[in-house]
């Protein structure tokens, strides 16, 4: 059975948005031109207009018409186990890290129950801002903390994590993530992350928390993440 019309128009639109021919932030032709152009009625453009807002190439203002929008990033990390590095590589992405902290402390309840310590127990807290080279201006993609237990990596604060993968090293000191637990839910951001992610602090994230476990069953890391939700996709594949 063929594609249904709603969906050929949706593909006709999206190739042209992909291909740059519907250049970023330019409007698309209108609904009676496409209508015309591609043989398809009102109800069934509009099906297909309503596909490529939620994948978010276009923006529908009303009024003024409808303008193709730069595709969202679609991150694999609800997918497998992988540092974002590693991702960025595999979808032949540049991915820029920003260093904003690194130190131990003592941790507090909620970090203590995850990584399964005693309450003030001494972790390493890491707080990374990523950018993917030349996406969205370089407007960051991802706003991330982790906390380690620092008797399983004392000299963590030591390295310099601009460019080195955080999951390569733990693989380089044998203490590999091989099985990760994660929730999503959709926050307000907090004031500095908002400011860090350069988006209003009424832009919804994506908040992700993972805690990574070694091969003993052990957590390694406690992972806090935030993704504007405006630039943000996830994929999710479920096997049975």
């Amino acid at each position: 059975m063929g594609k249904a019309l709603h969906e050929q128009a949706a593909e006709y639109i999206r190739a042209r948005i992909l291909s740059g021919e519907y250049a970023v932030g330019s409007q698309i032709p209108t609904e009676n031109e496409l209508c015309a152009l591609l043989g398809v009625s009102r109800p069934t453009l509009r099906q297909a207009l309503d596909t490529l807002t939620r994948e978010g190439l276009i923006v529908r203002i009303k009024g003024k018409g409808t303008f193709a929008a730069e595709p969202k990033v679609v991150h694999e990390s609800t997918r497998f186990v992988t540092g974002y590095r590693a991702e960025s590589e595999k979808n032949h992405r540049t991915v820029r890290t920003r260093v904003l902290y690194i130190g131990q402390e003592r941790a507090a309840e909620p970090v203590a129950h995850a990584l399964e310590l005693p309450l003030g127990a001494r972790v390493t807290r890491l707080v990374r801002l990523r950018h993917l080279e030349g996406y969205h201006n370089n407007a960051p993609v991802v706003y991330t903390t982790v906390y380690v237990p620092h008797k399983l990596f004392a000299d963590m604060d030591q390295l310099d994590f601009t460019d080195l993968s955080f999951y390569a090293v733990l693989s380089e000191r044998h203490l590999e993530v091989r099985h990760a637990s994660r929730q999503l839910e959709v926050v307000p951001p907090p004031e500095e992350v908002a400011a860090r992610l350069e988006i209003s602090p009424f832009e919804p994230t994506i908040y992700i928390t993972s805690v990574g476990r070694m091969v003993s069953g052990r957590p390694i890391e406690y992972t806090e993440s935030y993704y504007p939700a405006g630039s943000s996709r996830f994929l999710i594949e479920v096997h049975c």
